[in-house]
């Protein structure tokens, strides 16, 4: 240590100029740590698998469910159906909501059993059966994770085991299957603004990405219009089922009328017309009721097609030509940077602790 560095750090005299020739006596270690934080951060690029990412963008519509519902809302109509008012009436997803469904463990259970093809598989596989077998993480991660993991053969699976399992309802996941999950969690970002929606995703290879992209997308509009339709659906599925009792009913009523007309004619006796005239009451009314429910059968469904939400695709996706990822001048710069600044951490430390023990010296 030089005679002028002692000087100033018993004086104690921080003074600009005295800085930067404390800053100078120190420059080697700046370089030195720069230039280690330079090497990890090649290393880290050395042993990360190519990424390749795709940018779609969704915008995200609601038929209008009264008159506007199109030729479904005028043949209802002819047919004596009311549609309501004549306020249009719209019907959307929370976009905050879109998140959320994406990371669910259904949705991204789901996906995982999806099947997609493959440079490093000559059939289609699922994406579960990919991510375990081919774990595209970080080499210099998965070796500081388990060190043990060189030694290891690659895992093979078998995805049919795990696709029996595949349930809305399902309380625990085998550790394969969270592993997995996670990876698809991390490689899938969505970040909804108004009514567009802004969907990323990311893969190893290039086709393998776009049919990802595509995956992801198709599996977004069924959970979306599920949600959405859900509660006019079970009336469709309820109204259906009475339809059903209904027409049953009506035509029994029918039958047992006709049938006792024929066994019954040219009798005119007043006992016989008023069992006739029951009969003919009953089925009329079990007639009014099957038309009644066979009308609001076809209100729900008018409603339900019209509530379907559309997807139109502003930014399609598309096969990326190279690698988005990972970028060696981003991840120099970044690494240089950061090695600057942990540079000026450990010269302003070093001297912290010369100055502390000059001044304990001094007052022994």
């Amino acid at each position: 240590m030089k005679k002028n560095t002692i000087d100033i750090l018993e004086s104690g005299e921080f003074t600009l100029m005295n800085l930067i020739r404390l800053f100078k006596e120190k420059i080697q270690l700046l370089i030195i740590t720069m230039a280690c934080l330079a090497g990890i951060g090649i290393l880290i690029y050395a042993t990360t698998p190519d990424s390749y990412q795709i940018h779609t963008v969704l915008l995200i519509e609601s038929q209008e469910s009264s008159g506007s519902a199109g030729g479904l809302g005028s043949l209802a109509q002819l047919s004596g159906i009311s549609l309501g008012g004549g306020g249009a009436e719209a019907a959307f997803l929370d976009p905050a909501l879109y998140p959320v469904i994406v990371q669910s463990k259904p949705f991204l259970e789901e996906l995982m059993k999806t099947q997609v093809k493959s440079e490093l598989y000559a059939d289609s596989v699922s994406i579960f059966k990919y991510m375990v077998e081919t774990k595209p993480e970080n080499s210099l991660s998965k070796f500081l994770k388990s060190p043990t993991s060189i030694y290891k053969s690659p895992i093979a699976v078998n995805s049919n085991q795990y696709d029996s399992l595949q349930s809305p309802e399902r309380e625990r996941f085998a550790p394969l299957e969270m592993y997995a999950m996670g990876q698809i969690a991390k490689r899938i970002s969505v970040s909804p603004e108004g009514s567009l929606l802004n969907l990323d995703t990311e893969m190893p290879e290039a086709d393998l990405s776009f049919q990802f992209s595509k995956k992801v997308k198709n599996l977004i509009e069924k959970y979306s219009s599920r949600y959405v339709l859900e509660k006019q659906s079970n009336q469709v599925n309820y109204l259906e089922g009475q339809y059903l009792v209904a027409e049953k009913n009506y035509k029994e009523a029918q039958n047992t009328l006709t049938k006792y007309r024929e066994r019954n004619q040219g009798i005119t006796l007043e006992s016989l017309k008023a069992i006739e005239q029951n009969l003919n009451a009953e089925y009329s009314l079990k007639f009014e009721l099957f038309r009644t429910i066979s009308q609001e059968l076809e209100l729900a469904k008018v409603k339900l097609n019209s509530l379907k939400p559309i997807f139109s695709q502003i930014e399609p996706p598309y096969v990326p030509n190279k690698p988005t990822s990972p970028r060696l001048p981003m991840t120099l710069a970044f690494s240089l940077v950061l090695g600057f600044f942990l540079g000026l951490a450990v010269i302003a430390a070093s001297y912290i602790l010369l100055y502390f023990k000059i001044q304990q010296s001094d007052s022994n």
